[in-house]
């Protein structure tokens, strides 16, 4: 089948129940060897991928168009820099274009699919009630395996991606098949098009405030739907991914403490807006000894002994969530909704 691409849209030709969605910047190596070539192996060919690129060059363009790939693929320059923001923007154009898809994946252009992966997931929308379906990452050669309070974590029997209530998750490198899951990775995330259509959910784009990468976005979105909007995880029935990561790209001290600092209390809020009273003021103590201990690790993880930086970082993002604050409603942090309901 001849790939296609954002300037041909011919949508006649494409009535498949699966979007494959890879936002991407400046990876154009990493989408070809990775994500791409692990599209191609797959089994299960009934899908097109939809790549949102916002690279500086024609590079990933060329890898997308020019490649002997036998998938529908559609490449298109991002109007809008962010990885959240491209995820939506696909999204948009996913529903806007073809209709026949009825769930959409996010992978990584980093990520490298298992041959069953999609299949996986369809059975597992299929046989199960979940509006999100989470693809388990198995470590690779040469990456390390889990450590010391993982394994206690298993031997305690979270063999499973779970969360407390104040935002700490965790995952196994044995997660069971089918089983529950509180959040979804971004390499490997599917969820029902209704998410986006009827409930009118999205990526949280203030996210990106201190870094294009967005961290946290994908447990922040796939946790709020869980815990807020009860929605139902459940890992993929079968499948799994395998994670190529660039080493070191995300360790900048200063912003790293402001995009924690920020994201994570901007989603505390949203989660927990309609709480009052003692359960509130524990859960707030709670919420900040986890925050400064991730402070913290941040400088253990940066190998770096730079508090001035930590601190100016916590600063920014303490300045940016009271704007925040001033300007919007936490509950459009994840949710399109009326006047009505932002009351």
């Amino acid at each position: 089948m001849v790939g296609l691409n954002g300037m041909g849209l011919r949508r006649e030709m494409l009535t498949v129940p699966l979007a494959v969605i890879i936002a991407t910047k400046n990876r154009s190596e990493a989408i070809e060897r990775y994500a791409l070539a692990s599209l191609e192996r797959s089994e299960f060919r009934d899908f097109v991928c939809v790549v949102w690129d916002a690279s500086d060059d024609d590079r990933t363009r060329k890898a997308a168009e020019d490649g002997a790939w036998t998938f529908p693929i559609r490449y298109f320059k991002a109007p809008r820099l962010g990885l959240t923001s491209q995820r939506n923007d696909a999204v948009d154009h996913v529903l806007e274009h073809i209709p026949s898809v009825r769930y959409v994946l996010f992978i990584d252009d980093d990520c490298e699919l298992s041959h069953d992966a999609l299949r996986g997931i369809l059975i597992t929308f299929e046989k199960t009630e979940a509006s999100v379906v989470n693809l388990p990452m198995l470590p690779h050669s040469g990456q390390r395996t889990c450590g010391l309070l993982s394994r206690i974590k298993k031997r305690w029997g979270r063999k499973r991606h779970g969360a407390t209530e104040f935002l700490y998750n965790y995952g196994s490198d044995e997660e069971k098949p089918g089983g529950d899951a509180d959040w979804a990775s971004g390499g490997g995330m599917a969820l029902d098009v209704d998410v986006f259509r009827a409930l009118g959910c999205f990526f949280p784009e203030d996210f990106q405030r201190f870094g294009g990468y967005a961290l946290g976005e994908d447990f922040a979105f796939s946790f709020f739907l869980h815990k807020k909007m009860g929605m139902h995880i459940v890992n993929s029935l079968g499948g799994h991914f395998f994670h190529y990561p660039a080493g070191g790209a995300r360790l900048n001290v200063a912003n790293m403490a402001a995009s924690k600092w920020y994201n994570f209390h901007l989603l505390f809020d949203c989660l927990y807006d309609d709480v009052r009273g003692p359960r509130l003021l524990w859960l707030k103590v709670k919420f900040k000894l986890f925050m400064f201990a991730a402070a913290l690790k941040l400088l253990f993880r940066a190998r770096s002994l730079d508090l001035l930086s930590l601190f100016r970082g916590i600063g920014s993002a303490r300045a940016a969530l009271r704007e925040f604050h001033a300007k919007r409603s936490i509950k459009t942090l994840i949710r399109r909704i009326d006047g009505t309901e932002e009351k």
